[in-house]
């Protein structure tokens, strides 16, 4: 016969999980060792055009967070304005796909599937333990006639 089962052990193992989880979405995927005490720079992009009158920074998911014009910039005329602020947007976007493409190709979960292994582990252990419970008191009753 197996020894008392504590039924709040799935809960635990549940809640470690989802606060691995956590704990790795808050960082980045980085590991606990690997954080600094500060805050992490926000992602943005950034591009310049028209010989830095123009200065354009976008954010994720892919938005204009920031436009400067210096007032030179009007005199180039509206046609070639409006290529190198297309040109400075682009730039900028571009920019930001490649800070966002480095940053996700740093991810490291090795860390967070080390983890879930071993709350797997343990989670498999707990409801074997449940399981042979339930036999083993499901036998009983069958040994004693139902009664």
């Amino acid at each position: 016969m197996t020894g008392a089962v504590d039924p709040s052990g799935l809960t635990r193992m549940l809640s470690q999980t989802m606060s691995a989880l956590g704990r790795f979405q808050e960082g980045g995927g980085r590991a606990d060792s690997d954080r600094t005490a500060e805050p992490a720079e926000p992602l943005e992009g950034y591009a310049e055009a028209a010989e830095g009158q123009i200065i354009v920074r976008t954010a994720p998911p892919g938005r204009v967070s920031g436009m400067v014009i210096d007032p030179r910039a009007v005199r180039l005329g509206s046609e070639v304005l409006a290529e190198e602020l297309t040109s400075a947007v682009n730039a900028s976007l571009a920019d930001l796909q490649a800070k966002s493409a480095e940053l996700s190709g740093d991810t490291d979960f090795s860390e967070l599937n080390e983890q879930l292994k071993g709350i797997q582990e343990t989670a498999g252990a707990q409801l074997t333990a449940f399981t042979n419970a339930l036999v083993d008191a499901q036998e009983r009753i069958a040994n004693r006639g139902g009664r």
